[in-house]
């Protein structure tokens, strides 16, 4: 009898030890995916890792407690605040390919333009195309490209207030009047992802609570994204391409839409 009693104590406790740890690898995955994709609903999840809702309903609440993501009617979205990826990792990415995109906004700056900049490591070299063009005003919520405008150009630099994005050199702005302080000759911002329908999205509301307000007081909008934005998704809706003025991109934008219509109103400059 004895002799049985021990190995079925040792299979009650190490079941329960294997789907912790399960659990924990399970919701980690799950993080991953929507810190990837922006979103993801309750019933791919539940198909991917072969599950029930309610189980994938219980990681969600979980991971919304520990303040990793929001859970939303159906599914998860990334919570606002944190990066998805920290500033070196993004730098990295095709930093060729940035470097010309920017290149490409010097058509557009002008002695003594006021220029709104907005989120993104594909601004880090604008300090090279501002440097030839004198008297400029920058504003923005982007500390990278604050910093080295004010140290490596003669530009006046303006930086809205509000708390430092973790891991990122992001400032997410609070709502005030400084938002309305300038009226902007361009406003150049960037994307996280943009949908075959011409929807230009982003990860963090308070980074499209600020783009969005900021698109009246300017009379031009760039949006600067390289290729790998239009295979992306994200939660938030910026604008639509019809709002966008000048799309600088690479490669071959048109295939990327649904219709060509999406980019009617656009002027598009494709770098090589």
């Amino acid at each position: 009898m004895s002799g049985e009693i021990a190995p079925r104590l040792g299979t009650g406790a190490e079941p329960a030890a294997l789907d912790t740890r399960r659990a924990a690898d399970r919701r980690q995955a799950i993080l991953h995916a929507v810190r990837t994709n922006g979103a993801a609903s309750v019933a791919e999840l539940a198909a991917r890792f072969d599950v029930t809702y309610q189980t994938i309903r219980r990681d969600l609440r979980t991971l919304e407690d520990q303040g990793l993501l929001q859970k939303g009617f159906g599914g998860a979205f990334a919570s606002p605040g944190v990066a998805h990826h920290s500033h070196d990792e993004r730098h990295g990415i095709q930093m060729t390919v940035k470097r010309q995109l920017v290149l490409a906004l010097e058509e557009f700056l002008v002695p003594g333009a006021t220029i709104f900049v907005g989120l993104g490591t594909t601004f880090d070299s604008l300090h090279e195309v501002l440097a030839r063009h004198p008297g400029v005003l920058i504003a923005t919520p982007n500390l990278e490209v604050a910093h080295s405008c004010a140290l490596k150009t003669d530009a006046t630099v303006y930086v809205y207030g509000g708390y430092v994005r973790n891991k990122d050199s992001s400032v997410l702005t609070l709502a005030d009047e400084s938002r309305q302080r300038f009226k902007f000759d361009l406003a150049v911002i960037g994307a996280s992802a943009i949908d075959r329908d011409g929807t230009v999205q982003e990860f963090d509301p308070m980074e499209v609570d600020l783009v969005r307000s900021i698109l009246p007081q300017a009379r031009q909008v760039i949006l600067v994204a390289h290729d790998e934005k239009f295979e992306k998704r994200a939660p938030h809706v910026v604008m639509q391409m019809a709002e966008v003025d000048v799309l600088i991109t690479n490669g071959d934008p048109i295939s990327r839409f649904e219709t060509a219509s999406a980019l009617a109103s656009t002027r598009v400059i494709a770098v090589p």
